[in-house]
């Protein structure tokens, strides 16, 4: 098989002067109160999560709650509407934007019918308002999304730099145009123009602390234990199957995550929270520290990690500080299959950490993907018998070659997306947990074999999944 393509963000190594301003933004007492109103709206979505994950479709996005607290401490007056689980979509943002100055929408992998429908009927109706768009699939295809909405500029990749400079274009200097401003893709003359990317923020230090009041149902994401806390941002690895907006790894100070923890335990007294951290374990002596943290203020959690550098003080550190469970991103237990789409681990690495996370008396949890580059029925048979030997809880899911990802293009290359608007249609009603849902199949076998072995991986998952829960 020919090798998959890599796909990189190539962002600068530069300190962007904005991050001065986030930093004197953050740390400000006293926010500064601005005329204009800023909606930000969270699309709707059909996903049906994996199990543990339900609060994806109730509880907050910890990049939407950034880019919502910066707004706010900037001072404009801030509105957020959260389309999930609403009815009357349309006529609810309509009401909602009837007196912004500015709107913006998030967009992931699921939004495209919705951003058609909402710019549209945003513009039919208010022509005059400003429409941005962020997040991971406008930053994935910014072309094609402006193209084909009435969105007039997007914010690209990591977005709070680009976002301040941005909006006080827009509003203090009453500049229009965006022509100069790096992270930006807009639309002239009917045009998609795209300017270079901005370099990464250097220093979370400088970010704001999350403000979930920013949410309509804060009450109910503090009440069912929905705080989402990250020590760290980006992720190093290339894997084929992910896309990676955001690719720079980078950490919070431990002070200043201490900080963050006690602030929200003072505010909301929460004592649970998803560690949203994609390589927690990456640095171990770092991560033992952060686990203390957040026993020092009474919080228990579940994490992510590598199958990577998972040794005994690790997981015993884990379990003594309160960790309920780890989830680690397993994918396919065949080596090869592992080797082709860069996942950068072994199966002796999936089988030690594992061993090593259970016999510490944490919760494991693995992640699988059916329909791999390279796929073969032996690879999902041992996948299969892998799973049934085991005594974590499996989550699968069928492969999906999501926009920004090496699959992705290699998809659109060999004719297998032959249409990228079908494809994003598509996309926009499919359920990532649905048995039967719609396959882009990227392997050579039949696409009833890749649906036996979902279907028995689902299998065991249900019957294992009543124990996970007592």
């Amino acid at each position: 098989m020919s090798k998959l393509p890599v796909c990189r963000y190539n962002y600068s190594s530069e300190t962007d002067p904005q991050e001065d301003i986030l930093k004197q933004i953050s740390r400000a007492e006293v926010v500064p109160v601005r005329p204009e109103t800023i909606v930000l709206i969270v699309p709707p979505s059909p996903q049906i999560p994996t199990p543990g994950r339900e609060f994806l479709v109730t509880g907050p996005f910890e990049g939407f709650t950034s880019i919502s607290t910066l707004v706010k401490k900037m001072g404009f007056r801030l509105k957020v509407i959260d389309c999930r689980l609403k009815e009357n979509i349309n006529q609810l943002v309509l009401d909602g934007v009837r007196d912004a100055d500015g709107i913006g929408i998030a967009t992931y992998c699921d939004s495209f019918v919705f951003l058609q429908d909402i710019t549209r009927l945003i513009k039919d109706r208010y022509p005059e308002k400003l429409i941005f768009l962020g997040g991971p699939l406008v930053t994935s295809l910014p072309e094609v999304i402006l193209e084909n909405t009435s969105a007039d500029c997007a914010v690209l990749g990591e977005g709070e730099l680009t976002l301040i400079e941005f909006l006080n274009s827009f509003f203090a200097r009453k500049q229009s145009g965006f022509r100069g401003i790096k992270g930006m893709a807009y639309k002239v003359n009917g045009l998609v123009a795209r300017n270079p990317a901005r370099p990464q923020i250097k220093n979370l230090d400088n970010l704001p602390d999350l403000d979930y009041t920013i949410w309509p149902n804060y009450d109910s994401i503090v009440r069912n234990g929905q705080i989402l806390i990250s020590s760290m941002r980006g992720c190093p690895q290339e894997c084929s199957f992910c896309f990676k907006t955001i690719p720079g790894l980078r950490f919070k100070s431990l002070e200043r995550f201490e900080q963050e923890v006690a602030r929200l335990k003072q505010t909301t007294r929460f004592d649970y929270t998803w560690l949203n951290d994609l390589t927690f374990n990456v640095i171990e002596k770092r991560a033992v520290e952060v686990c203390k943290i957040l026993k020092k203020y009474h919080v228990k959690y579940h994490c992510f990690a590598r199958v990577q550098k998972v040794s005994k003080f690790l997981a015993e550190s884990l379990k003594e500080t309160g960790c309920l469970g780890i989830w680690f991103g397993i994918e396919s237990y065949e080596q090869n299959i592992l080797d082709e789409n860069r996942k950068n681990i072994k199966i002796e690495e999936i089988n030690h950490a594992v061993k090593t996370a259970q016999d510490a008396g944490l919760d494991v949890r693995g992640l699988f993907i059916v329909g791999l580059y390279g796929e073969t029925e032996d690879s999902l048979q041992k996948m299969l018998e892998y799973i049934r030997t085991s005594r974590f809880l499996p989550l699968v899911k069928y492969l999906v070659p999501f926009p920004g990802t090496s699959l992705y293009q290699y998809a659109r290359e060999t004719n297998k997306i032959p249409d990228t608007i079908e494809f994003l249609t598509m996309l926009s009603g499919r359920k990532v947990s649905d048995q039967d849902d719609e396959i882009i199949n990227l392997t050579g076998l039949k696409e009833e074999t890749l649906r036996h072995y979902f279907h028995e991986i689902w299998k065991i998952t249900k019957e294992r999944e009543l124990g996970f829960e007592q």
